[in-house]
């Protein structure tokens, strides 16, 4: 018999809506308010949403539960199990693209794959794999992107000051747009500022392409009509593509998840370091003398990795994000949710649940060297199954390079920010706040 999952009080709804869904949104879905951000990283807010929601799954879990989110109720996702079903039904018959992300990415990006369905996502799927050449154990492009890497991380050291999140950012963006056009984009930080507009727009949810999009969009396609055989669009030509794969689209949301989103986890990861003195000598010793433009030296700095990967875990640049049901769906337990049922996953519990995860509060880069870390579906900033990002692998490598030289010719030190302790690290580190000297 079918037993209708359990639904959250109204009061609870309302504490849901306030504490986990507002705040979400007033930092930016798509791109980071500083000041507001900022604001909040001085306040408890994020502590207060995981005490909640662990509140909440230990009174209504461990199946899905209904909780009141504005005024519509969603699906809350906790248990593994059900999360592998989520993420493994992507994109049917858990959609990508609820309403809010398609609404907002049609600012920028109204092609994306992330919010594409049936056909088009395969095709666009096809398109994306061939280029990020995912499941590979490097790009065949590594080599030189490694020396873009570190020639980033050592003009970042030669600032002769303090480097902030602006200066990382910056970097990094330039390196993005070396590693997806080529060297004739390094310093046309302009295209990069565009993006930030457009995802400035994004943040109102227009549903529509935002003004200045059809002139955005143009001037990717100029790098793609004239590809860097050093670069991604070098490989263009050599990837499978239908009528409806719009390329310039599609290396869009490289840019967005590259050059914006690895940034802020770097910093964040580059704080820890900077603070653990027994995390960091392990990390320079894998690196120390080596050559970081090696492509084997820098993808078998595995323990590096690791804290880039845990800097994701312990704060996931999106702490909440959702699916939509294309079509009913008959869940473990017999019960039917209908078409257009919203599915939330709260990657901040997930991540840090402490009745599940061990070290869920510590800084542990060797659980995802020798532990089983990268097999766990509850750690979601990648996501899993049909739509894990294709880009994964080749983000955690430029990391690699660009971490491992820093770390390699210097020792960081935290010049500003918080003294982080490594057994009970915050929920919440400010990026804007922190300034590292290197």
């Amino acid at each position: 018999m079918a037993l209708d999952f359990k639904h959250a009080s109204l009061v609870e709804g309302v504490r849901f809506t306030a504490q986990v869904g507002v705040p979400n949104v007033v930092q930016g879905l798509f791109r980071k308010r500083e000041v507001v951000v900022s604001s909040l990283g001085k306040l408890p807010g994020d502590h207060l949403a995981y005490r909640l929601v662990e509140g909440l799954e230990k009174k209504y879990g461990p199946d899905p539960f209904w909780v009141r989110v504005g005024g519509d109720e969603a699906l809350l996702v906790t248990h593994p199990d059900d999360l592998k079903v989520v993420l493994g039904g992507s994109p049917s018959p858990f959609a990508s693209d609820p309403d809010a992300k398609r609404k907002g990415m049609a600012a920028f990006q109204p092609d994306a794959l992330t919010i594409s369905r049936g056909d088009l996502w395969a095709d666009r799927r096809a398109f994306a794999e061939a280029v990020l050449e995912t499941g590979n154990p490097t790009h065949t492009l590594a080599r030189g992107f490694a020396v873009q890497s570190v020639a980033a991380a050592d003009g970042l050291m030669s600032l002769g000051r303090a480097a902030t999140f602006d200066d990382v950012n910056k970097a990094f963006q330039r390196l993005t747009r070396i590693v997806v056009f080529g060297a004739e984009a390094a310093d046309d930080a302009s295209l990069t500022e565009q993006l930030g507009d457009l995802m400035s727009a994004g943040n109102k949810m227009p549903g529509k392409p935002a003004d200045g999009y059809a002139d955005f969009h143009a001037r990717i396609k100029e790098y793609v009509d004239n590809p860097d055989p050093a670069a991604l669009t070098g490989l263009i030509a050599g990837a499978p593509q239908s009528a409806g794969t719009d390329v310039p689209g599609q290396l869009i949301h490289w840019l967005f998840a590259m050059g914006d989103t690895l940034p802020a986890n770097l910093m964040r990861a580059l704080a820890v370091l900077a603070t653990h003195s027994k995390v960091l000598g392990v990390a320079r010793s894998e690196v120390a003398g080596k050559d970081l433009t090696d492509v084997e030296t820098v993808a078998g700095s595995t323990y590096l990795a690791g804290c880039i990967l845990e800097a994701m875990r312990l704060w996931p640049t999106t702490a909440l994000f959702g699916r939509v049901q294309a079509e009913e769906v008959r869940w473990a337990n017999g019960q039917k949710t209908p078409a257009g049922t919203q599915v939330l996953i709260h990657n901040l519990f997930n991540h840090r649940n402490r009745a599940r995860v061990p070290y869920a509060d510590r800084f542990s880069p060797e659980e995802w060297v020798s532990g089983d870390a990268s097999d766990d579906w509850r750690f979601n900033f990648f996501s899993h199954g049909p739509q894990g990002c294709p880009g994964a692998g080749l983000s955690i490598f430029l990391g690699q390079a660009f971490l491992g030289r820093l770390i390699a010719r210097g020792e960081p030190k935290l010049a500003a920010g918080p003294r982080l302790r490594p057994e009970q690290l915050p929920y919440a580190i400010d990026i804007y706040g922190v300034e590292i000297r290197l």
